[in-house]
């Protein structure tokens, strides 16, 4: 581990990544649940999105790429970082993209900083609670100078109490690892060796509890940067909300809401007995205290702004009703339950199934789901039913129906998947996608089809839907992923393949992702 990362990883680069909570329509619709004024961009508007402590810039160019107005900033303290975001963006010929190198110590006081437009909407993804109190400072100094009036913030951060369980597991694996010596990633490895051998021991495992144990469970077959970015770092400290939230007051800063929708409903998540005790308070501070306690949440994305401006209830019930919402998953794997952390909860068959029906059939604003005529219950309560929707991960937003796909985001598609390489077959990979002002996370192998079946794509191509390929087209999609596979496994793809034409394609065609 070098010195010039004030205890921060720098040897290894941190994994690219994809999270819808980074993009504004997810903080906007978040904003919106808690009665705050915010909207949905379009992708030619002229706009500022930031994305600090951007990593690989993953997110930050899936943003660009969808959004062809905008002017996107990544910013991030590890140059290997900012040269692999850099070349990627030129390799893809995002032009309305660009990365800074940032030691945000100090970066609010420098002349790049300076330079820099208002920002109108930030993410700080995986940041806040794994770096040094000056860094944090500094990071609320560029805050204070940037950020909009009335602009978004995203942030997340590790969560007390739920992570009180793994601090003795995570100052082991540090401590352990820093003795073992070698890269970062070489140290992480042995620590959670010793941490693993130790928990064997029925004396010795009375370290771990809660999310300890959970964490150990997974530790073997958790990707060796993350374990490294996770554990290594000197400064990582989990916090309560209550302390991160009186931090950004002090650039004029408020929480309006959760990224995690369903966080923003306690009457779908606490029991009757603790929302009883949640009423008895009006400080929202004191509302996420306790709900962070009965519902044990591990990462939160919070949602903050800098002014939030009250909006009437009709004014942005309107507001939700004319959004445009798609399924993100095949009809017949939507589910009427859901686990919440006081059991499982069951949601109207009368009422959610023709939403679903009718979703199946392609993308619909939530005034048209409300209007379906089987549909039995509420039909005035928009919010409940985007939060549902999405809180649930059954929908997405959609806040550009109809725009097609293009080559900037197909060529940044294809460039995340070679960046990739052999990973590929095991996790899912963020599309950049113009309709959804930002990405989708396309399952596994299924990355390669679509790849695959847009090379026929002109600049753009409206309303391209194209079919399940023939078995010899299948089996060069195969060689590209396992040259080496033999008949067993060349039938495994095969049936992997004709699953995603048969079952997925539909909905990434809902989503304007032609497959």
């Amino acid at each position: 581990m070098s010195g010039w990362g004030s205890g921060y990883i720098t040897d290894i680069a941190y994994i690219p990544g994809f999270y819808q909570a980074q993009m504004q329509s997810t903080m906007a619709l978040a904003a919106l649940l808690s009665g705050k004024k915010a909207r949905l961009v379009g992708r030619h508007e002229a706009y500022h999105y930031a994305d600090i402590g951007c990593g690989l810039g993953m997110s930050a160019l899936i943003v660009a790429a969808a959004n062809p107005g905008w002017q996107v900033t990544g910013l991030d303290f590890n140059p290997a970082h900012v040269a692999a975001a850099r070349e990627m963006a030129r390799q893809t010929g995002l032009s309305n993209i660009s990365f800074i190198e940032a030691d945000f110590t100090n970066f609010a006081e420098s002349t790049a900083c300076q330079a820099l437009p208002e920002i109108d909407t930030v993410s700080m993804h995986g940041v806040w609670s794994w770096v040094a109190p000056a860094v944090q400072d500094g990071i609320l100094r560029l805050l204070n100078a940037k950020l909009a009036a009335g602009g978004l913030m995203h942030v997340s951060y590790n969560v007390l109490p739920a992570w009180r369980g793994a601090l003795g597991l995570q100052r082991l694996i540090r401590e352990a690892g820093l003795r073992h010596g070698g890269r970062s990633d070489k140290q992480a490895r042995a620590g959670a060796d010793i941490a693993v051998r130790l928990a064997k021991d029925e004396a010795g495992s009375k370290f771990l509890e809660g999310m300890g144990n959970v964490l150990l469970d997974r530790i073997g077959n958790l990707p060796v940067p993350y374990l490294a970015h996770e554990f290594m770092n000197r400064h990582w400290a989990p916090c309560f909300h209550l302390d991160v939230a009186e931090r950004f007051a002090s650039a004029k800063m408020v929480f309006v809401g959760s990224c995690q929708m369903l966080d923003n409903f306690p009457q779908l998540s606490l029991s009757e007995g603790q929302r009883a005790i949640l009423q008895e308070f009006d400080d929202p501070g004191m509302a996420e205290l306790i709900k962070d306690l009965c519902m044990g949440r591990s990462l939160r994305n919070d949602v903050f702004m800098r002014g939030a401006v009250p909006m009437p209830l009709a004014q942005r019930d309107a507001a939700l009703l004319s959004m445009t919402v798609a399924l993100s998953k095949p009809r017949a794997e939507c589910k009427l339950e859901f686990d919440t952390i006081g059991g499982t909860a069951s949601l109207s068959p009368s009422y959610y199934e023709p939403v679903f029906d009718r979703l199946s059939q392609g993308p619909a604003t939530i005034e048209e789901l409300l209007a379906l005529p089987d549909l039995v219950g509420r039909r005035d309560n928009p919010a409940e039913l985007i939060g549902v929707l999405m809180g649930t991960n059954q929908a997405v937003l959609v806040p550009n129906p109809g725009a097609p796909m293009d080559r900037r985001c197909t060529a940044l598609n294809a460039a995340s998947v070679t960046q990739r390489g052999g990973d590929i077959g095991e996790t899912g990979i963020g599309f950049a996608v113009p309709a959804l002002g930002g990405g989708f996370a396309i399952p596994g192998i299924a990355a390669i089809a679509v790849l695959n079946q847009q090379a026929a794509l002109s600049d753009e191509t409206p309303g391209l839907v194209l079919q399940r390929p023939s078995p010899p087209t299948i089996d060069r999609w195969i060689d590209q992923l396992e040259p080496a596979a033999d008949d067993a496994r060349r039938g495994e793809f095969m049936t992997v393949f004709r699953k995603f034409f048969d079952e997925f394609a539909p909905v990434l065609n809902d989503l304007g992702i032609p497959c």
